[in-house]
C-alpha cells in the first residue's frame, strides 16, 4: 500500500463548492420567496379585503339607517303619498348591506381556509430552511477547509523517507583520516 495520496482535481471540489454556494443563494430566495407569498396573502386577506367589505358594512348600515329615517319621516309628515322613492332606496341600502355581509363572511371563511391550508405546507419548509440556513453553509465551510488542506498537501509533494535522503558522512573530529 502506498503512503502518498496523488492529488488531481481540487478544482472539481473547487467548482463543486461554487455551485454549492449558488445553491444556498437560490434555495434562500425560493425560500424566502415561499414564505413571503403566504404573509402577503395573508396580509391581503386580513387587512385588504376584511378591511374593505368591514368598512363597506359600516357605511351601508349608516346608509340603511339614513335612509330609513327619511322614509319614516316622510311618512309622518305625508302619509297619503305613496313614498315609493324612499322605499326603493331603502330596498337598496339593504341589498347593498347584505352584499357587503356576504362578502366579508366569504372573505372571513375564505381567510380561515387559507390559513388551515397553508400552515401545515409551510411548517414542512421548516427542516429546509434549517439545512440552507445551518447544515449547508456548515457544509460549505468544512469544504472549504477540505480544499485548502489538500492544496497544501499538493504543494508540499510527495514526501521522501528521512532515513534515506541524508547519506552517511563522518564527522572530522571522530579520529577519521584528515
Amino acid at each position: 500500500m502506498s503512503d502518498q495520496v496523488k492529488i488531481t482535481s481540487i478544482d472539481a471540489l473547487e467548482a463543486f463548492r461554487a455551485d454549492l454556494i449558488q445553491y444556498v443563494e437560490k434555495a434562500r430566495v425560493a425560500l424566502d420567496d415561499a414564505e413571503g407569498e403566504v404573509r402577503r396573502t395573508r396580509s391581503w386577506l386580513d387587512m385588504d379585503r376584511t378591511g374593505y367589505w368591514a368598512g363597506q358594512c359600516k357605511q351601508w348600515t349608516k346608509v340603511c339607517e339614513q335612509t330609513e329615517a327619511e322614509l319614516y319621516n316622510v311618512t309622518l309628515t305625508r302619509p297619503q303619498e305613496s313614498h315609493a322613492f324612499q322605499k326603493m332606496a331603502v330596498m337598496k341600502a339593504r341589498r347593498k348591506l347584505e352584499e357587503a355581509e356576504g362578502k366579508l363572511r366569504v372573505v372571513q371563511h375564505w381567510r380561515q381556509i387559507f390559513e388551515n391550508r397553508a400552515t401545515p405546507l409551510l411548517r414542512r419548509l421548516d427542516p429546509m430552511f434549517f439545512m440552507v440556513g445551518r447544515h449547508l453553509p456548515q457544509g460549505i465551510h468544512m469544504l472549504g477547509e477540505a480544499i485548502k488542506a489538500l492544496q497544501g498537501y499538493a504543494e508540499k509533494g510527495p514526501l521522501t523517507k528521512p532515513y534515506a535522503a541524508a547519506p552517511a558522512t563522518q564527522n572530522p573530529t571522530e579520529g577519521g583520516a584528515p
